[in-house]
């Protein structure tokens, strides 16, 4: 009988990060919600997700009125044309593009441009509308997240011994790579037709086909009708105002509160992945160099980090916000260049511990550098308490950009935002309660989560805990 494996450190920790069925639920809802915003544009969208719809007159409309503008040659029809050729151009093919622009360009006068257009492209009987109006719609970082977890859940079926941090590395150049290539291909369109009235159109009942997503409200489309209107399951069939269904209701200008509840969750999760992860990589260099070398080293890191602890945190991101105009890229680099202290610190106690260990000075005698050493024997040694930190940090970082969008210091309008949410319904509490109800159990739930992760990973990660 042979006897069983023993379990790797990470496979113990995991053993008990188990134990705590609270946090494995926790750690369940945290993923539901990266899942969300990372594909948040397939759960709530205007545009469909596929289209099949036949529709002849907007496309001949769209060239009649190209024709007659190109012929008056003023700014203002030149612009009118402009846009009538876009229409245009979101029912044609690659080759028929081609050959749009070539007539363009070869024709010497407006009228001989107006003819050749009309002949050439008017007496259609069937004309396809965009067949992915939702994919078309998105840019190119868009592309690339929703290409990311199948990317990473390849590369790991395929290399199973490999580091997920590797593959995730890898899976995020891939999905860039072929985000930029599909733009390449297919360049992404300013659509602004109204899918929502030609999807009602008579026309288009009878031979058209469209597959929408799970919630068809855009992030800001507004539905003046339906404005300040109560979760619809709520209201009684007599007094709702319009055929639209609002799962948890309208902000006061008439944008579906739950689509955007789905992209606030986008904005949540880039700030505190994004501003977590560059607070930790400054934190582990700073610390790390500062514990390996020590000395006037060690003493240059530590009086930088008491400089910037003393800067009161919120009040230097709502000076960053006021001055350089609310941004979310600008809030993510304050709170990393604010808040990397606390992974320093902790990265600089780690070294100061394993630096005379029995494993290092095994490497040096072997003739490794002082950046193997630290790269491939004492960082991943003091990984544990940076993962609690890191944690903690995702809901800090989530609190601090759901209060600045609540001030209106967060992310720039018209950005969702679950605190811009919540200070969407502030002047009307107890009249728009589903606008204080529904984005502050978002913020509660998913910081509450974050925090039971982190507290599960410090009991799984102390050596002190019994097995």
């Amino acid at each position: 009988m042979t006897e069983p494996r023993p379990l790797s450190y990470m496979e113990e920790v995991w053993r008990e990060f188990r134990r705590h069925r609270l946090a494995v639920v926790a750690l369940t809802v945290a993923a539901v919600v990266l899942l969300v915003a990372l594909y948040c544009p397939l759960i709530a969208n205007n545009r469909p997700l596929y289209l099949r719809a036949p529709i002849v007159s907007e496309y001949r409309d769209a060239t009649a009125i190209a024709a007659e503008q190109l012929q008056l040659s003023t700014p203002e029809s030149a612009h009118i044309a402009a846009r009538s050729l876009g229409i245009m151009r979101e029912h044609l093919s690659p080759p028929e593009r081609r050959e749009l622009e070539a007539l363009l360009v070869t024709e010497s006068t407006p009228s001989a441009r107006a003819d050749a257009l009309m002949a050439k492209f008017f007496d259609r009987e069937t004309v396809p509308v965009m067949r992915f109006p939702a994919f078309r719609a998105l840019s190119r970082a868009e592309l690339a997240a929703l290409l990311l977890l199948p990317f990473f859940l390849l590369l790991r079926i395929g290399f199973k011994r490999r580091s997920n941090f590797a593959l995730l590395i890898v899976a995020a150049v891939m999905s860039l790579a072929v985000a930029q290539a599909l733009r390449v291909v297919y360049p992404d369109v300013q659509d602004t037709r109204s899918y929502r009235r030609l999807i009602a159109s008579e026309e288009f009942a009878r031979d058209g086909f469209a597959l929408m997503a799970p919630v068809a409200y855009g992030e800001n489309e507004n539905l003046i009708a339906d404005a300040r209107t109560a979760p619809t399951w709520l209201v009684p069939d007599a007094k709702r105002r319009s055929g639209n269904w609002h799962w948890l209701g309208t902000d006061t200008n008439g944008r579906d509160v739950l689509a955007r509840m789905v992209y606030g969750a986008r904005v949540s999760m880039l700030v505190g992945v994004l501003s977590v992860g560059l607070y930790t990589l400054i934190g582990m260099v700073l610390g790390s160099i500062a514990g390996f070398y020590g000395g006037w080293t060690d003493q240059a890191v530590s009086r930088l980090l008491e400089f910037v602890i003393c800067f009161p945190v919120l009040m230097v991101i709502l000076a960053v916000q006021a001055f350089l105009a609310p941004s979310l890229w600008n809030l993510i680099l304050a709170l990393a260049l604010l808040w990397w202290t606390s992974v320093a610190r902790l990265q600089r106690a780690e070294f100061l511990r394993l630096a005379d260990a029995e494993f290092v000075h095994a490497v040096r005698a072997l003739g490794g550098s002082d950046l193997r050493i630290m790269a491939l024997h004492l960082i991943p040694n003091s990984l544990a308490p940076i993962l609690v930190v890191i944690s903690f940090g995702i809901a800090g970082s989530i609190v601090v950009e759901s209060a600045l969008s609540f001030l209106g210091f967060g992310v720039p309008q018209p950005m969702a935002s679950w605190g811009d949410l919540l200070n969407n319904g502030r002047n009307d509490v107890s009249g728009l309660w589903w606008l204080t109800i529904f984005p502050g159990l978002a913020i509660f739930l998913t910081v509450t989560c974050f925090n039971l992760v982190g507290e599960a990973l410090r009991d799984a990660l102390d050596p002190r805990r019994t097995h």
